[in-house]
């Protein structure tokens, strides 16, 4: 910066996203340098050279600029440096990449457009280059992991960092440098240093956190529940056009003194922060660099409430607007963002828990319906699903076959093998008959050794022959001790459903067919009449 034009620093964006937008933007988030936007990730030499050229380039237009707007009203230093919020946002942006792009930028400025000898522009460009680069290095280090702007703490860390150590440390090189190479005297240093700090801090202010916002450096998700529909997109821009336009009129005119009162001006915090809570920080903080432009400008030459005779002097009466405004859009979004983010992780742990909760519910209904020690359906799950299969084969007209069966001989097994024995029999018979059965078949164990099979759209021919296919599959069955009737064999008793009849009473006569086949002399398969 100039010898008379101290340096500054940066701010931050804000806003927060709708439930499913807000973990897309935390996954997006994962894996990349919190502190770099997309367009900056995993570039080339080349980019950076190219994005060092356009700060400095942009660093001496802002210095020119400003330099001839104060110089014209005889204001000398600058009360506003806006290069530092320049430089702040760089330094957020790419840290010591973007050094020699800052250094550059402030050598010029002193050099050619201030006069400079290149030995001050020099001494100035260091402090105004390491200014923000320790700034943003300690605000990186007091920075919450999860949001700069959307976390108080985090508005905190831009405050000490990027504003104040970087604004102490280009003031006080600045000024040891006009000591040491420059014409100020020892008694001046004091104020130098002061009014130094105050123009970069005011800079940042300024510029810094909508030029971040713009650029992306801080990866905010988009503000929740925000309409898109026609009327709303127009009642937003007309509350951000109307608000700019009542600053740009009342700091434009001579306003009668005490009328109206320059404390009033504040009010402009609250469409401020309406448009901070309900579009986005980028376009609150925004409209708050025009409406410091505006009432920088519109101070300087006299006009505006702070001329009006209420303010004792005008131009910090400017930089408290500036400041309160700030610092009143960011603490509130950042406060209003943790409350949402907290709400939703509520809402999520809440969509977790009720999703556990459904799993687990369905996990005991299926236990309910479960024996335990084949895996099949027990009696209650299969006769519920049996009835249903039931009702949808009489409703289709199609058939629907039933079978049950009986072990035979055993009370035999488990006196001769043991209750182990006898429920490794119960098990090998449910994994030797689910082969012969087909997917949508319905199998089920009543109890004991008594299993039944409900068979939709099987006639009583296709019945039986499931059942023979069974009674062989039995006889298959080879536990590892002796049978008492050398192999393991069962009564079958087969129905086929009647218009009209309920499954308790085809069950029925399916036993009844059963208890045929036992008293027959077992090991075969009867049909119900």
């Amino acid at each position: 910066m100039s010898t008379t034009f101290p340096g500054a620093l940066p701010l931050p964006p804000a806003g927060v996203p709708g439930l499913a937008d807000w973990r897309a933007w935390m996954r997006r988030s994962e894996g990349t340098d919190p502190w770099l936007p997309g367009w900056c990730q995993a570039r080339s030499t080349t980019f950076w050279l190219g994005i060092n050229l356009g700060v400095a380039l942009v660093y001496l237009a802002l210095g020119w600029a400003v330099g001839r707007f104060f110089a014209a009203f005889g204001l000398f230093p600058a009360p506003i440096w806006l290069p530092a919020g320049l430089a702040a946002t760089a330094a957020m942006l790419g840290g010591w990449r973007l050094v020699p792009g800052i250094f550059l930028g402030s050598f010029l400025v002193n050099g050619v457009v201030f006069s400079a000898s290149p030995a001050l522009a020099a001494a100035i460009s260091v402090g105004n280059a390491l200014g923000p680069l320790l700034g943003t290095k300690l605000t990186r280090l007091l920075r919450p992991t999860t949001g700069l702007f959307t976390r108080f703490q985090g508005v905190v860390a831009f405050i000490l960092g990027a504003v104040l150590l970087h604004a102490l440390i280009t003031a006080s090189i600045g000024t040891l440098s006009l000591l040491a190479l420059g014409n100020l005297p020892l008694e001046g240093a004091g104020a130098s240093w002061g009014a130094w700090l105050l123009c970069d801090a005011g800079g940042t202010f300024y510029f810094a956190p909508s030029l971040a916002l713009w650029l992306g450096v801080e990866r905010t998700p988009p503000v929740p529940g925000h309409r898109t529909r026609r009327h709303a997109a127009l009642l937003d821009g007309s509350v951000w056009l109307g608000t700019a336009g009542l600053a740009a009129l009342i700091f434009s005119i001579h306003l009668p003194p005490r009328l109206p009162s320059p404390q009033l001006v504040f009010l402009l915090a609250v469409p401020l922060s309406w448009i901070a809570l309900r579009i986005s920080l980028r376009a609150a903080y925004t409209l708050l660099t025009l409406i410091c432009i505006i009432a920088s400008a519109g101070t300087v030459a006299g006009l505006g409430p702070f001329q009006s005779g209420g303010a004792v002097n005008p131009m910090q009466s400017a930089g408290m607007l500036i400041v309160l405004c700030g610092m009143n859009i960011l603490t509130l979004l950042a406060l209003v963002s943790e409350r949402r983010e907290a709400e939703w992780a509520l809402a999520d742990a809440n969509r977790m828990l009720e999703q556990r909760v459904g799993e687990r519910t369905e996990q005991l209904r299926l236990q309910a319906q479960t024996d335990a020690l084949t895996g099949l359906r027990n009696r209650w799950g299969f006769m519920a699903q049996a009835e249903a299969a039931l009702g949808e084969a009489q409703r289709s007209g199609h058939p629907f076959g039933f079978i049950t069966f009986d072990l035979d001989h055993f009370k035999a097994i488990n006196d001769c093998a043991g209750h182990a024995g006898g429920d490794m029999v119960l098990r090998m018979v449910a994994e030797n008959c689910q082969p012969v059965l087909r997917r949508q078949d319905l199998f089920g164990r009543l109890g004991g050794e008594e299993f039944a099979i409900a068979l939709g759209g099987l006639d009583p021919e296709a019945t039986r022959a499931v059942a023979e296919r069974l009674r062989d599959a039995l006889r298959s069955i080879k536990p590892g001790f002796s049978l008492p009737a050398g192999e393991l064999t069962a009564s079958f008793g087969i129905a086929t459903s009647r218009p009209g009849e309920s499954l308790g009473q085809l069950l029925l006569r399916a036993d009844k067919a059963l208890y045929i086949a036992k008293n027959a002399g077992r090991d075969q398969v009867q049909e119900a009449v």
